[in-house]
């Protein structure tokens, strides 16, 4: 335990005692610090350098089934006792909730995985490094095709920091991670036409873990390129194959449904569907916050609860709800923790070429626009930007178009699943296959 491990966890300890003292009969209390580095760079010049350092405490008291939360920075003891005491007199004088309380003590993290979410030798990359990583993935983009005509720019960022949570019934936890990123991103135009954009980025939970900067600036630049002339096409239903990033947008709107809070407030189209099929047959869901060094891993969740390894869909079949503790007891169930981590769709057996291949006459989506999603209905609606596909191989790039179904539509409608699971943030998926969508163009 290092020090500031040691004088955060003291603070939080501190934080309990003081409720108790004032009349909380629970509490819970998160404390953190960090420090980031941020660099942006354009036209192979500086034109951001940000370095920043944050500390803050989130503080929870209930008395009885009454509770109050206050946010602070100011960390020092006068001043966060005195918060502890008036956040435990709002809490005296707030409505009661019959379901409001902190999750049972055998529920919590009884002990806490080493998941390697720290690099350490972060620290000693100097800054004239990051400046030149940034200014070469924006060379490489530039450099990629002369219809480059225009850079949005690189930029490297960097952050470190350690977390400590601690409640009134015995749970008490911390754990520090860094996170890194690369990215680059450019215009292209061809013959004076419109200009379009493209870029793409690294992330990692250590500095060695990042692609080169050549890896992604020709990345951005390929993205940017492969749009050049992009046209409407007519009114169809047609096959829709989602790209690994619209796959990821898609599945986190999907279990995003599955939020216990959404199911209670019977906000959500999964509402009472636990154990029915919600998907193709073939798919499945995973939320594994236990992978190490993977970018959404944790020891224990915003409540102190323990994570795992779960399935949220198997074989087509809905699973669970994603519950935290309030959840839980407005629903009869028992918590398993309400957020996820490292969440992606299981790789399958087919290449995207394979997927692709398959299609005589269908759309290649890459990026959507719009709050075209409804939670409550599953419906969505989204302005659509792709390539068209004919005969088997990418034809031509599209645009100003609207792709639209319902989720749940859209997930049974699975027909082919990639291979080409690659776990570049927190929720991932490979590429996908549906069987039918309406694109609305001309």
């Amino acid at each position: 335990m290092n020090k500031t491990q040691q004088r955060l966890e003291s603070l939080a300890a501190f934080v309990v005692s003081k409720a108790r003292q004032y009349g909380a009969t629970d509490c819970e209390v998160s404390v953190n610090e960090y420090e980031s580095v941020e660099v942006g760079v354009r036209l192979g010049e500086v034109e951001e350098l940000n370095g920043a350092q944050g500390r803050g405490l989130r503080f929870r008291a209930l008395v009885g089934q009454k509770s109050a939360s206050t946010n602070t920075s100011d960390l020092t003891r006068a001043s966060v006792a005195r918060m502890v005491k008036k956040t435990v007199e709002l809490a005296r004088e707030s409505e009661g909730d019959e379901f409001a309380g902190l999750p049972e003590a055998h529920l919590f993290a009884k002990s806490l995985p080493e998941l390697d979410l720290f690099d350490p030798s972060l620290d000693k990359v100097d800054i004239n490094t990051k400046i030149e990583m940034a200014k070469k993935a924006e060379a490489a983009a530039r450099a990629a095709d002369p219809r480059i005509v225009n850079s949005n720019g690189g930029g490297f960022s960097d952050s470190r920091g350690l977390v400590v949570f601690a409640n009134s019934r015995g749970f008490v936890g911390s754990y520090a991670g860094t996170s890194c990123s690369l990215n680059a991103g450019v215009l292209a135009s061809e013959n004076d036409g419109p200009m379009q954009s493209g870029g793409w980025s690294s992330s990692s939970r250590t500095f060695a873990g990042l692609d080169t900067p050549e890896a992604i600036g020709a990345e951005a630049a390929r993205r940017a390129l492969r749009h050049l002339g992009a046209r409407k096409v007519k009114t169809q239903e047609v096959p829709v194959v989602f790209d690994p990033i619209m796959a990821a947008r898609l599945l986190a709107q999907f279990v995003g449904a599955a939020s216990g809070t959404h199911v209670y407030r019977r906000s959500s189209f999964l509402a009472g569907k636990v154990g029915e099929i919600v998907a193709a047959k073939d798919l499945v869901i995973v939320d594994d916050p236990t992978m190490k060094g993977a970018l959404g891993s944790r020891p224990f969740d915003g409540e102190g609860l323990p994570v795992c390894r779960r399935l949220i869909v198997e074989d087509g079949k809905l699973q669970t709800y994603l519950i935290d503790s309030y959840a839980g007891r407005k629903l009869g169930m028992t918590p398993n923790s309400d957020s996820v981590g490292n969440l992606h769709i299981q790789a399958g057996k087919h290449s995207p070429a394979e997927i692709i291949g398959s299609i005589k006459n269908g759309l290649y989506l890459t990026a959507v626009s719009g709050p075209g999603f409804n939670s409550v209905t599953g419906d969505y609606s989204m302005g659509a930007t792709g390539i068209w596909i004919e005969n088997g191989e990418l034809a031509y790039p599209v645009e100003k178009i609207t792709v639209a179904s319902n989720v749940l539509d859209m997930m049974k409608g699975i027909e082919m699943i990639g291979s080409d699971l690659v776990f570049r943030s927190s929720t991932v998926a490979p590429t996908l296959k549906i069987n039918k969508m309406m694109v609305s163009g001309k």
